[in-house]
């Protein structure tokens, strides 16, 4: 077979090509709070490499973003639209299987008040104010707006079949261009399956045909199709995208890249209603905690029933429970957990940290539980009511706790504070190891509520919010907000089950593993640790005192202007063959060059006050010495230096109109803007270094590791697989301060090479430390603040000195696959010891702090490296 769409675009991704700057157009238009995430900018730049430059591809694309749960498919939707609206689409048609899904939609694409809004305030695209409206039509809607058809599969079905008045017809798709938005695709496979269930046998009617139906009405259509779950093993479903899918981001690569909660399993042999108190103690926990942080993060739980009438049942006892609540029943189940390393962490916090009285805390709970703060969704028309209420648990009016329900949150449900599920049933349907449709449900529901709750970390203000955190750290207390509980009976079969249901989608990790890495106690009880500091820099926001001009953000000050229209007339055979005719209305277009400043103050002014980037407030931000908006339009380092090639006949040249040079003056604002805003940066690092004791920042850790390569590998414990290895016993080595190495190959060769130099070393220094950096500090690029964790720092006093000089070096082992993105960080480390500048005065100590070049086993780097460390180490 050829090789499909998505392997084609992997092949120009190798090569670099497909890296290309995210249109201001998007970026400016999507909510404040929206940063594209890495995978989602690969995404877009995937999109726009088909859009213009994929050869052959159809005039009507059908394309398939195959990506996982939580992974913001409706944040790339938003991107889509806006660049669709760029390139001349007005009319979307966003279509979904279940009319729950419809309503926090229209939330999230229409309600500026919504949290979840994806668009900017003002949309604003070309210069101009841009509208998104909801219609029932395509007929007659606005040309400059957004426009965009909300509708359920089977409901667009049903209109195409018996139209009404003042409703989307077959004629709007005759007669228009539309995009066509799917969200959970998967749905619309039915009539390509071979073999289909009682329920698909009723969908082929209407959903795939009515799909494909109006796709071909229009020859400039296009359809997007977003899941996660496409069944792309069936092989006619395989067949029917294999030169469609455009990107495959799976929830496996979604998990490993830090952006899931991790699962974590409990099974306890207790009725059901004990597990749900269970819960709520741990659901508290993680209130308080988040608290103690300052941090808002309510808790939620769902409550997993089998059928609608159990569910009322638990719900029933959930109530009951919740009401009589005491001291008594909480020591009692405080007692019954000591084994419980989890739950016993969470009553010692509440009661003995926080030194809260059982009876108080019953009282708390009985309020934070109580019946107003619980939902049942098992009825189908209330559901679709609360939608909107169920898509806002994260906000801080929004005071539901738990949430019961059978089957109705399985798609289209966006919640973040989903810290716990209990399955209140104790039933399985596996057979003979294979996974069963029930339990395979339970685990997507598991990925749903696996989604990550983003939150800022005191001791980590500059770790991305929508990011684990704590894998290197797992005993910290903010780790109990990184993990999904799943309360289940005590029945190893079942759990199995589950095991491999999750490992199927992706969501369980059989790579990884939990280890304590310790410092050893002959560094505990040096002095050195004790009392000897290490240096680092801080990062600050940039005051841009350099700044005077445009060129100081590389903003070139000529601009070409796409020509103007001409009113040229082309005229050829509509079947092909005929020579082409021209009738030109006069001379040859030219092009003229125009200083801005002379096209008048008042054009000048009214573009900038029709875009908020220019309005002096903004302006002053990026350019600090500017003097006011006059400044700018005057001042040969701004405005009055720029000059604009525009290209047009000569009489259009000779007196252009006052709206055509505000259209001229429109397009180079928003050059400079792109401009500006690409070099512009708000933190730098600062070149004062300041001293912190290496007590405080380097302590015995436990953190979560994948075992991939030779990454995860103990090196005491004879598992890695670097040459040679096993014949240095890292234990008795002084100079390696943590009693293991996990680290990755290079890191491990690395280690050895200091083995090597050991001899030469203690010729040298009367001590020498190397300790791996494990989040313990960081570094902030100089220029732009980018934050930088070195893997090692490597500690040196030297010998017969009166005062104590230590050298302090930071060393980054680097794998040739990781060169190309963090090279930045070599060049970073190589500047430090010019510019880095120690203020502090220990009396009778000499600091001096350096970093060196990426080491790399083989290759220049390593040559760069050695070469280093002979210069500033060994003979220094």
């Amino acid at each position: 077979m050829t090789q499909s769409l998505s392997q084609e675009i992997d092949a120009v991704a190798k090569f670099g090509l497909l890296k290309t700057e995210i249109p201001d157009d998007i970026t400016d238009n999507l909510a404040k709070q929206i940063e594209l995430r890495p995978y989602q900018v690969t995404a877009l730049e995937r999109w726009l490499f088909y859009i213009d430059k994929f050869p052959n591809r159809p005039s009507r694309p059908h394309l398939l973003f195959h990506m996982a749960t939580g992974s913001g498919k409706t944040v790339l939707m938003a991107a889509l639209i806006l660049d669709l609206y760029r390139r001349g689409y007005r009319n979307f048609l966003f279509f979904v299987n279940s009319g729950q899904i419809i309503e926090k939609t229209k939330e999230n694409f229409l309600n500026p008040a919504s949290a979840k809004h994806l668009f900017a305030p003002q949309v604003r695209i070309d210069g101009k104010l841009v509208d998104i409206r909801a219609v029932d039509t395509f007929d007659a809607v606005s040309d400059e707006a957004i426009n965009i058809h909300f509708t359920t599969i089977q409901g667009l079905h049903t209109r195409m079949q018996a139209p009404k008045e003042n409703a989307v017809t077959i004629e709007d798709f005759r007669d228009y261009k539309v995009v066509m938005i799917s969200d959970e695709a998967h749905h619309l496979n039915a009539e390509t399956k071979k073999s289909l269930t009682e329920g698909e046998k009723k969908d082929k009617a209407s959903w795939e045909g009515t799909v494909s139906e109006i796709f071909e009405q229009h020859p400039e259509n296009m359809l997007l199709e977003f899941t996660a779950t496409v069944d792309l093993t069936h092989e006619a479903i395989s067949a029917k995208y294999h030169d469609k899918i455009l990107y495959d981001y799976s929830l496996r690569q979604f998990r490993e890249d830090g952006y899931s909660k991790d699962i974590e399993l409990r099974q306890a042999d207790l009725p059901p209603a004990e597990r749900m108190l269970q819960a709520v103690v741990l659901s508290q926990y993680r209130r308080k905690v988040a608290e103690v942080h300052s941090l808002h993060c309510k808790s939620v739980i769902l409550m997993k029933s089998k059928t609608i009438k159990e569910s009322g049942e638990n719900e029933a006892e959930f109530a009951k429970m919740v009401a009589g609540l005491s001291a008594d029943a909480l020591q009692a189940l405080r007692a019954a957990s000591e084994g419980d390393q989890t739950l016993s962490s969470a009553f010692a916090f509440i009661m003995d940290e926080r030194g809260m009285e059982p009876a108080d805390f019953a009282l708390e709970l009985k309020s934070d539980f109580a019946t107003e703060k619980v939902v049942n969704v098992n009825n189908p028309k209330d559901l679709e009511k609360r939608q909107i209420q169920l898509n806002a648990l994260e906000d801080r009016n929004n005071e539901i706790r738990v949430i019961f329900a059978v089957d109705k949150l399985n798609e289209g449900w966006d919640v973040l504070n989903l810290f716990d599920i209990v399955r209140l049933y104790d039933t399985r349907d596996g057979k003979a190891n294979k996974v069963g449709k029930t339990t395979m449900a339970e685990a997507q529901l598991i990925g749903r509520g696996a989604r990550y709750f983003p939150f800022v970390a005191p001791d980590q203000p500059d770790a991305v919010r929508e990011k684990r955190k704590y894998d290197s750290a797992v005993d910290h207390p903010l780790r109990i907000l990184e993990e999904l509980h799943y309360h289940c009976s005590h029945n190893p079969r079942y759990i199995q089950d589950i095991r491999n249901a999750l490992r199927e989608t992706g969501m369980l990790d059989d790579n990884a593993r939990t280890v304590t890495v310790r410092l050893k106690d002959s560094f505990k009880q040096s002095s050195f640790y004790q009392s000897e500091h290490i240096w680092v820099n801080e990062r600050v926001k940039n005051t841009r005192e350099g700044v005077d001009g445009l060129e100081t953000y590389s903003v070139e000050k000529h601009f070409a202007y796409p020509s103007l229209m001409t009113g040229r007339v082309t005229e050829s055979s509509a079947f092909g063959g005929g020579q082409l005719t021209l009738k030109p209305l006069g001379k040859e277009p030219i092009s003229r060059d125009f200083k801005l400043v002379d096209f008048a103050k008042a054009i000048l002014t009214f573009a900038m006050d029709a875009n908020p980037f220019f309005h002096f407030a903004n302006l002053k931000h990026y350019f600090p010495q500017l003097g006011g908006a006059s400044d700018f339009i005057l001042s040969e380092a701004y405005l009055g230096g720029v000059v604009v090639s525009v290209r047009g006949l000569p009489s259009d040249l000779e007196d252009l109109p006052a709206r055509e040079k505000l259209n001229i003056t429109k397009f180079v604002l928003n050059q400079i803007e792109g401009g500006v805003k690409r070099e512009s940066v708000e933190f730098v690092g600062t070149k004062d270094f300041k001293p912190y004791r290496i007590s405080d920042r380097f302590k015995d850790h436990t953190l979560k590791i994948r075992l991939e390569g030779e990454t995860g590998r103990s090196w005491v414990n004879g598992e890695s697989q670097v040459q040679g290895l096993d014949q240095i016993d890292l234990s008795i080595k002084d100079w390696h301060v943590f009693d293991d190495s996990y680290g990755t190959d290079q890191e491990k060769h690395f280690i050895k090479y200091m083995h090597d130099q050991e001899a030469q070393l203690r010729g040298n220094y009367d001590d020498f430390y190397l300790l791996r950096n494990e989040k313990a500090v960081k570094l902030y690029d100089f220029g732009t603040g980018r934050a930088f964790e070195p893997d090692f720092v490597l500690f040196l006093r030297k010998k017969g000195q009166e005062a104590s000089t230590i050298l302090q070096l930071f060393i980054e082992p680097k794998g040739d696959q990781l060169r190309p993105q963090d090279d930045w960080k070599q060049d970073f480390l190589e500047q430090i010891k010019a510019k880095a500048k120690l203020e502090t005065v220990f009396q009778g100590r000499d600091y001096t702090v350096l970093g060196l070049p990426f080491f790399n086993e083989t290759g220049q780097t390593n040559t760069d490296f050695k070469a280093a460390f002979e210069d500033q180490v060994i003979e220094a």
